[in-house]
């Protein structure tokens, strides 16, 4: 019986399938980081689009709340504080409820980051509370049927009808039994125990409540090593009549820089934005632009050449120096509602 012969693989093919074999395998592992490069980016703009919707959220609904005191405004019924020795975060006039502090240097009250902006709001806290009893002298305790804004002894109150409006520091606030809630607001805890008035039924009651937003360094850096600012808010709450206290919201905020819109000559139209520094009457402040500039919380997302590049951003009239971190500006104008025509 005749032997057929058998060959293999010489060292030419051998060498040919090797070189495809890594050719391929390379193509492979390009093709599969680009995806993994590409995928890291669009999760870098989503959570930079997320953190700049939040953070610009937050400032629109209480920039324009700004001076809020129920119906009347500060131009028309200026407020009649009573309250004891009040702290420096209450000033409720025309020219305090609405304040804001340019390019801040380091070692500030509130730990911002060098060169940010500061805002300061004084406002009312919504939901009202209508009065309902005691209304037959002006130094009687108030009562209400209910407290949704969640008043507590310390807390600092509003009563309006309009036509005036008190400010004082609650002595005592029950807990509503037999569907009755009485404030107190004794002398010991105010100049008098007397309102300006004695209040009827079409009065309000609601809660003081002081914000102050800033960009703070979050103490928590990226696996690179920078830094990760965030917006902050430092607010007084209600029901125990407490300090304000600082809160982080939205981390990312690398920047934020503001302006506002300044009408000069008294006709209720603005007149030019400024800075905080050239404000010369923030009374008049009708409006606040903001500009916030946002960083992503991951390193190495764009790079100095290929696909993934970021074209010069410009922020606060300067250009944003790149560290390979995605970076966004946002900017919103805010009308200040109890200023408006």
């Amino acid at each position: 019986m005749k032997r057929q012969s058998q060959t293999g693989f010489g060292i030419i093919e051998l060498m040919i399938a090797i070189t495809l074999g890594i050719v391929l395998s390379g193509a492979v592992i390009q093709v599969t980081l680009a995806s993994q490069r590409s995928q890291r980016v669009l999760e870098a703009v989503s959570q930079l689009q997320e953190s700049g919707r939040i953070a610009v959220s937050f400032l629109t609904r209480d920039l324009r709340m700004a001076g809020y005191m129920g119906c009347p405004n500060l131009e028309r019924i200026p407020v009649n504080v009573i309250a004891k020795t009040p702290p420096s975060d209450l000033n409720f006039t025309a020219e305090n409820v609405l304040i804001g502090q340019d390019n801040v240097s380091a070692g500030n009250a509130y730990s911002a980051v060098a060169n940010t902006d500061i805002i300061s709001i004084q406002r009312a806290v919504t939901p009202a509370a209508n009065l309902t009893g005691n209304m037959a002298t002006n130094n009687a305790n108030i009562q209400i049927s209910s407290n949704p804004a969640g008043l507590g002894a310390g807390d600092f109150v509003f009563i309006t009808d309009c036509i005036n409006a008190d400010l004082f520091s609650a002595t005592t606030v029950s807990n509503g039994n037999g569907n009755q809630i009485t404030i107190a607001h004794a002398s010991n805890r105010n100049i008098t125990n007397k309102l300006s008035k004695i209040y009827g039924s079409d009065a309000e009651i609601m809660g003081f409540q002081s914000l102050v937003y800033f960009v703070r360094d979050s103490g928590r850096t990226t696996p690179a090593g920078n830094a990760i600012h965030s917006l902050w808010v430092q607010a007084r709450s209600l029901g125990n009549g407490a300090a304000p206290i600082a809160t982080e919201l939205v981390e990312g905020v690398e920047d934020m820089q503001i302006t506002y819109g300044e009408d000069t000559d008294d006709d209720r139209d603005i007149d030019a934005y400024r800075s905080a520094a050239d404000v010369t009457d923030f009374s008049a402040v009708l409006s606040v632009r903001i500009e916030l500039l946002m960083h992503s919380l991951d390193d190495n997302i764009i790079g100095s050449s290929g696909e993934f590049v970021q074209n010069s951003l410009s922020f606060n009239g300067a250009a944003v120096a790149s560290d390979q971190r995605l970076r966004q500006v946002y900017s919103t104008a805010v009308a200040i509602r109890n200023r408006l025509p």
